[in-house]
């Protein structure tokens, strides 16, 4: 059946910012239109001019500058997809998810139809945040969420059947191998055999509910865009983890921070800890393509990941991962592939001072070299049926 949908609206994260998102982004629009190569696809973005070049897309400005663009390609949309990446969630802010859910009623207001894409759900821990996520999920004709716990979570919130679609940014394609030797070459990253173990942390702050969320207090409080504040401990203990893990192997720490922006401060924080080891055998990559992360990602032994979305690219480039959990989507994703026993708390490795176990699970997963190409598979046949299903609908 030849596609009804000829018009999408995705309202998803900071595709600007955040690597994470931008593969996200990347990987619908190409999955997309591998169905429907017309298709007209809208998004949102703060610097337009950079972020559609090769998408083939409209980007709408954020905020109120671009509330009138917006309004106008939701009434003219089939569709409005909703994600994917963690936005139904509350440990970063207790305004993120009315911020959400006001965002879903407006665009329900101008199409009647809303899908949740392979969204992140949770934590969810205040009222006001379960209540908005069940307004949001209300005004969706389908629900679908990245994984079993974000699935679980969505559940005891909508009487809809909440469906499990992986992560878009599995089925990214990567960029030609090529480009990533040529990389790795400029950067003098040695490509003698030695093991090169990726890294892609972000600053841990303790468990706390925040009304205000970073990107917002980072404007306010200029100060607090810092990678210093409560990431300390946890830089000092990562720096052991990777000086036993040259020690051990002889490898070489491919430092990859993926949201370098002020008020996250992955590229500041990876320098705080290549500054606090002792064995000097590091380097520090900034790579704003996801494609290209995505091959980089492949010439790991292993990565060990503090984000989410560097260990799903590195994962479906077949690379081995280790996951140092700010929160429970981790366990999810690691599930999914088989790997509850190598992923850890962040706050459990830095209250218990957790570093050798941390290099011994990481040194564990590169001798496993456990195969994701059936699970790579299912992702996709998954993606593509979802898909079908979306754009044939009417």
């Amino acid at each position: 059946m030849a596609p009804v949908t000829s018009n999408i609206l995705i309202i998803a994260g900071d595709a600007d910012g955040n690597l994470g998102d931008r593969a996200i982004l990347h990987s619908m629009v190409e999955q997309l239109r591998s169905l429907a190569p017309d298709i007209h696809i809208s998004c949102l973005s703060s610097t337009p001019e950079t972020l559609t070049t090769g998408l083939r897309v409209t980007a709408i400005r954020r905020g109120m500058g671009g509330m009138l663009q917006l309004i106008g390609a939701a009434l003219r949309a089939d569709l409005v997809l909703c994600g994917g990446g963690g936005l139904f969630q509350d440990d970063d802010s207790l305004i993120k998810m009315p911020y959400w859910a006001a965002r879903v009623l407006l665009v329900r207001a101008c199409c009647r139809r809303i899908i949740g894409y392979s969204l992140g759900v949770g934590p969810l821990s205040a009222m006001t945040s379960r209540l908005c996520a069940r307004i949001a999920f209300r005004c969706m004709e389908r629900v679908s969420t990245r994984d079993p716990i974000a699935r679980n979570t969505a559940t005891a919130l909508t009487p809809r059947n909440v469906e499990l679609l992986p992560d878009p940014a599995l089925a990214l394609a990567a960029a030609p191998r090529d480009e990533a030797m040529r990389l790795l070459e400029h950067h003098a990253i040695p490509l003698d055999g030695r093991p090169l173990v990726g890294v892609a942390v972000r600053r841990w702050f303790p468990p706390a509910p925040r009304l205000i969320p970073h990107s917002l207090a980072s404007r306010i409080r200029p100060g607090s865009s810092s990678p210093l504040d409560s990431s300390e401990r946890m830089c000092a203990l990562l720096a052991r983890t990777l000086d036993r893990l040259v020690q051990q192997h002889e490898a070489h720490i491919v430092f990859l921070p993926t949201y370098n922006v002020a008020h996250e401060g992955d590229d500041q924080l990876c320098g705080m800890i290549q500054n606090r080891m002792e064995r000097h055998s590091s380097s520090l990559l900034r790579i704003h393509d996801p494609r290209l992360y995505k091959a980089v990602s492949g010439e790991l032994a292993v990565l060990l990941g503090g984000r989410m979305h560097p260990t799903i690219l590195a994962a479906g480039a077949g690379t081995p991962i280790v996951g140092l959990a700010y929160n429970p989507k981790f366990s999810g994703f690691f599930t999914l592939l088989g790997l509850d026993d190598h992923v850890m708390d962040v706050v459990d490795f830095v209250e218990s001072e957790r570093h050798a176990e941390l290099a011994d699970m990481v040194t564990d997963m590169m001798r496993k070299k456990p195969d994701f190409t059936p699970y790579m598979a299912a992702a996709r046949r998954s993606m593509d049926s979802f898909n079908r299903e979306i754009l044939e609908a009417g």
